[in-house]
């Protein structure tokens, strides 16, 4: 509830629970409860549509008040009768409405809230019947109401009550703990939809504790926007439907992005489960270095969401760090580098298809729904049924995957598990690079991720004491014993030269930018003509 705001008629929470305490406090008398009947119609003149709760107290209240004042007599008591009746009936349909409104009748939404059925009886008979209920059961009923208050309102909204300061900007703890219940909840439905599970609705899963999972996960996320009651009437699209609608209030927080890579790529997160891996086949993965296809689709229906909700590139991001890590876990490493891959060739697909849609009508494509537009993909490219993942083609590619200065420092640094991915990402640049260029760098992809293949013969292995002999050497030391070659070098970034055996030491400057040369070239190798320049 301390997502939304709500303009309310007390001043400030202090105010509110002021008068919960005048009305159900232990110390509570009569005078107190005057006092909070006057606090309410306050409220009341301030804001004419209370909350059902708070309208149903001031009802009850002022009958209580009313029956405690008044001397016994024949017509007061009627009177009085007819109040009580009128009080009652107001609270059974204010407070039960949410249920009925759902279809369930006023008993069976008054055994799901915990109110008497012999309430609603009374509460037929004052509506229906010539002859009302006695003015002592009506006191008793009206008790039992204000009682009932306590417990499903009072009670419940004194927890989550506060105040909300304009222009102040308020932070959640339990941000990163609803994220959480929100991405675990997106995996279970991504697996719900998977085409060969057909399920449904809610009680056709049959796994009963992932089952249970999901309807606490439901109720956490949208509280009792989403009727439980039968989980036959709950189908899986009905679901994905509200967490489109709903999650976008969730993730405006900060820190989304973080704590939705956390919940995703934590160790315990089943994205890059090798468990859940070898359940679903891994041939392709340790023989081919593939993902097979009933394992993508697990994940489909969470990815598209995250490509719906501007959060797939940071998500690519976090999974190349995790690629560079193949020393602590190889095959997770690997598992990374591939999911990298599968991602970005749906992007590539992604973009073809805007691209080939908006060539023939910019404006169809824009009025377009995403259900058409899926059926239009696979009329144009039938084999993507069973090949590939596929999501969502409303989106286009985000710009800094098309963008050569943003990949750069991707495919500069070392990384074993680059071969997996660079092509597909060299093909998502903007202007597309030329075909030898892209055959280059992925061929020194190649060859980082597999040292072995190198064929190259070396007569002696170079170390720092070898540099450090270079530097004794007198600068007119012409007489070597060994037949050398030599190269003018600057020491330490100082104007003095020297020579050093072999030409392949050189000290850099410690403020040398290492990330300005080119692969596979020593500083001191760059040249200044454009002649020389790498086709990057």
């Amino acid at each position: 509830m301390s997502e939304y705001y709500h303009i309310v008629p007390w001043f400030n929470s202090a105010e509110w629970l002021k008068v919960y305490e005048l009305i159900y406090s232990p110390n509570s008398t009569f005078e107190t409860k005057q006092e909070a009947l006057k606090q309410l119609l306050v409220w009341k003149a301030r804001c004419p549509s209370l909350p059902s709760g708070v309208e149903s107290t001031l009802t009850l209240l002022e009958v209580y008040i009313q029956d405690a004042k008044i001397s016994g007599d024949a017509i007061n008591e009627q009177l009085l009768r007819l109040a009580y009746s009128s009080a009652i009936m107001r609270f059974v349909n204010h407070m039960l409405d949410t249920e009925t409104a759902r279809g369930s009748s006023l008993y069976q939404a008054a055994k799901n809230l915990g109110v008497p059925d012999w309430i609603i009886d009374m509460r037929h008979n004052t509506a229906h019947s010539s002859n009302l209920p006695s003015i002592e059961i009506l006191r008793d009923a009206c008790s039992i109401s204000l009682d009932w208050l306590q417990k499903f309102y009072w009670e419940k909204h004194k927890m989550c009550i506060k105040d909300y300061v304009a222009g102040q900007k308020e932070t959640n703890v339990n941000d990163e703990n609803k994220i959480a219940v929100l991405m675990n909840y997106c995996i279970s439905l991504s697996i719900c939809t998977h085409s060969r599970c057909k399920i449904k609705n809610l009680s056709e899963i049959p796994d009963v504790t992932m089952r249970e999972s999901i309807v606490n996960d439901v109720r956490d996320l949208f509280g009792d926007k989403i009727d439980l009651s039968n989980l036959k009437t709950v189908s899986i699209m009905s679901l994905v439907n509200a967490i489109n609608l709903q999650s976008k209030k969730m993730l405006r927080t900060a820190n989304a992005v973080t704590y939705v890579n956390k919940a995703l790529l934590g160790e315990d997160s089943l994205f890059l489960s090798m468990e859940l891996l070898n359940a679903m086949g891994n041939n392709e993965f340790y023989h081919k270095n593939q993902l097979n296809r009933p394992y993508v689709q697990c994940f489909e229906f969470m990815l598209t969401f995250l490509h719906s909700n501007d959060l797939l590139l940071d998500f690519l991001m976090e999974l190349i760090k995790i690629s560079e890590y193949s020393n602590s876990d190889k095959d997770r490493s690997r598992l990374a580098a591939l999911w990298v891959s599968e991602i970005l060739a749906a992007l590539r697909k992604s973009k073809y298809f805007i691209d080939k849609i908006k060539k023939i009508n910019k404006n169809d494509f824009e009025s377009k729904k995403r259900k058409d537009l899926k059926l239009l993909f696979h009329h144009w490219f039938p084999n993507e049924k069973v090949n590939g993942l596929l999501l969502d083609l409303q989106k286009p590619v985000p710009r800094e995957l098309m963008d050569l200065n943003f990949i750069r420092p991707i495919i500069s640094r070392y990384n074993l598990n680059l071969i997996y991915f660079v092509r597909e990402l060299l093909n998502l640049i903007e202007p597309h690079l030329p075909k030898v260029t892209t055959e280059k760098i992925c061929k020194l992809a190649k060859l980082i991720s597999s040292p072995k293949t190198l064929s190259s013969v070396a007569s002696k292995i170079y170390t720092v004491d070898d540099l450090k002999k270079a530097q004794e050497h007198s600068i007119d030391d012409d007489n070597d014993s060994d037949c050398q070659i030599y190269e003018d070098i600057e020491i330490n970034g100082d104007n003095n030269t020297g020579r050093i055996a072999h030409g392949i030491w050189q000290l850099a400057s410690n403020t040398f930018n290492w990330s300005t040369c080119p692969l596979g070239l020593l500083p001191w190798q760059q040249k200044s003509n454009e002649d020389t320049q790498t086709d990057t």
